[in-house]
């Protein structure tokens, strides 16, 4: 069989683990899990055998539910989606190896329908991230906040993972629904859901509904993306939820977003008729600040974690939004390193609540002695998020910062570093507080389990062979994937049916160069100085009334996410 009649087996694989495991879970308790894994491994194996044409430039696709026409389910494997679509089964067969340890003791019936919550979030961003139709990405976008409903509230006693779960709802349902208006909008003006007719069709006329219709799915997106100001469930969730749904929360979910936001950026709407790249990059430098800003002020160790996400998010989206192959070939380095070293410092996190039962940094301290292994976890995760050589977010910020340097965008670059700066600080003060501050740690006997050791030595390792091999990774994969988004005609084109080989773009990582040695120390420097000082910086009136935003109020996060998405239309229409 074909590489591209097996494609979509990477998506019906999962879907299918997802639907029998409530049943195998009736047989032995950890049945859902196993399959789950082998659903993974299966994914895995269909998605490496497209890699190899995927990164040699040629898209592999494939046409589903119709032969002509347009209106078909198209799946099209470019760079950017395989390798996304692949880390999502990697980290995903990580985190249910994690939870065979950790919710080990859940009976059947609580790991069964965790299992196909599990799978079917996994398989809705596999689908989401292969699909080359904007409806069937509407469908993603549902499942996947269907399994997050789920998750969220998945331990019905805590009153906060309920509240936590409406707040989801409420939000990525105004999202949705905006997705669905904005689909419906080009639908009707172009007559075609296809990512590359549309791009055909909008290159030749870009009419005031298509300009409202990508406002719409910018905010909805958005929102599944977590940047500012659509990220107000994003830290409410993630705290809710247990570890490793945190994990795939943040490592993983919140990049569906993203991703579409590139292919509509990049492969969709015409950068040269529609300001689309300066709209991300402002919601990029937006969302790096202030999530970086807000993170310095948390207590609440995985409230911390979730806006570093959103400034991360931020730092994914400028690297994008910088229309260079550097930057985007960064910044889907970036999205890759993400998923990676956020689902490690999640899993970290989700260790000491399960073993302490503390949330609050300011109730910790001394845990390296206790807890060795979770400390090394955190170490490497800070230290990559950091940029720290030789892992592997240092290659990623170099690219961004690159693509930035190069075309002379002084302004980004300055307030990315800053961002850097801020969130060096936020993390290294987590790091101190709960692993080295000088208090004797809570008492507790339980030992790491073995799949739970396993979990954090993968990901820790993965953080390492991605920055040592930075170059091989920067020439093999992360060209093609730049390619793919910079020539956004030819994946157009690809996504029509005819595959024309996209090169791949003039992309150097300068790894030992001067200026991102001296970057990456001025941040690392200007972090733990403002580490030492953030008690009297997290005060400032400017911080305290941003804080004061996030009152927990659903009325007030709708209202908010409302606002910016008119905000988005009023820039794209002006």
């Amino acid at each position: 069989m074909s590489t591209a009649a097996l494609l979509p087996m990477a998506v019906v694989l999962p879907l299918t683990a997802a639907a029998l495991a409530p049943l195998l879970a009736r047989l032995d308790r950890r049945l859902p899990l196993l399959a789950g894994l082998l659903a993974l491994a299966g994914a895995g194996a269909v998605l490496l055998r497209a890699l190899p044409d995927v990164l040699d430039g040629r898209p592999v696709g494939t046409r589903l539910g119709g032969q002509a026409g347009v209106i078909a389910i198209v799946f099209t494997a470019d760079p950017l989606g395989t390798l996304f679509a692949l880390v999502t089964a990697l980290v995903g067969a990580i985190l249910l190896v994690y939870t065979l340890s950790e919710l080990g003791g859940l009976g059947g019936r609580e790991l069964g329908g965790y299992a196909a919550l599990c799978l079917l979030l996994l398989g809705a961003l596999i689908g989401s991230a292969l699909t080359a139709d904007l409806f069937n990405l509407f469908v993603w976008f549902e499942v996947a906040a269907l399994a997050s409903y789920g998750l969220t509230g998945f331990f019905l006693e805590r009153p906060i993972a309920l509240e936590a779960a409406f707040k989801i709802l409420v939000l990525t349902t105004v999202a949705s629904f905006g997705v669905f208006v904005g689909t419906g909008m080009l639908y009707a003006r172009h007559g075609a859901l296809n990512l590359g007719i549309l791009h055909d069709s909008l290159g030749v006329a870009t009419g005031v509904a298509d300009l409202v219709a990508l406002a719409l799915l910018i905010g909805g997106y958005a929102t599944k993306a977590g940047l500012v100001p659509f990220h107000t469930w994003l830290p409410d969730a993630h705290t809710a939820a247990p570890g490793p749904v945190s994990a795939l929360f943040s490592g993983l979910m919140v990049n569906l977003g993203i991703v579409v936001l590139a292919r509509l950026g990049y492969q969709v709407f015409p950068s040269s008729q529609v300001p689309i790249m300066g709209l991300l990059m402002v919601l990029g430098l937006v969302s790096a600040l202030v999530g970086a800003a807000l993170a310095l002020r948390q207590d609440d160790l995985k409230r911390l974690l979730s806006y570093d996400t959103v400034s991360q998010m931020g730092v994914i989206t400028v690297g994008l939004a910088s229309g260079t192959a550097s930057g985007a070939a960064g910044g889907v380095y970036h999205l890759l390193n993400h998923a990676l070293f956020k689902s490690l410092l999640f899993l970290c996190a989700g260790a000491i609540v399960h073993r302490t039962g503390l949330t609050n940094l300011s109730d910790m301290g001394g845990l390296a002695r206790r807890m060795p292994v979770v400390a090394v976890a955190f170490l490497v995760g800070v230290a990559s998020i950091a940029g720290v050589p030789p892992l592997n977010g240092y290659a990623s910020l170099s690219l961004i910062h690159h693509g930035l340097e190069t075309t002379h965008q002084t302004i980004p670059a300055v307030l990315l570093a800053v961002a850097q700066a801020v969130t060096v600080a936020a993390l290294a003060r987590a790091a101190w507080l709960a692993f080295f501050a000088r208090k004797d740690p809570p008492e507790f006997t339980e030992r790491p389990r073995p799949g739970m050791v396993t979990g954090f030595l993968s990901l820790a390792a993965c953080c390492v062979a991605l920055g040592v091999l930075s170059r091989p990774v920067v020439e093999h994969a992360m060209k093609p994937a730049a390619g793919a988004l910079v020539h956004g005609d030819l994946y157009a084109s690809a996504a029509r049916g005819k595959v024309t080989p996209i090169p791949a773009p003039d992309v150097t990582l300068h790894y030992l160069a001067p200026s991102s040695l001296l970057l990456t120390l001025g941040c690392l420097l200007a972090g733990l100085v403002l580490a030492r000082v953030s008690g009297r910086v997290v005060d400032a009136p400017p911080l305290r009334r941003l804080a004061a935003l996030h009152n927990g109020s659903v009325n007030d996060y709708a209202a908010l996410a409302a606002a910016g998405t008119l905000a988005v239309a009023l820039a794209v229409l002006t």
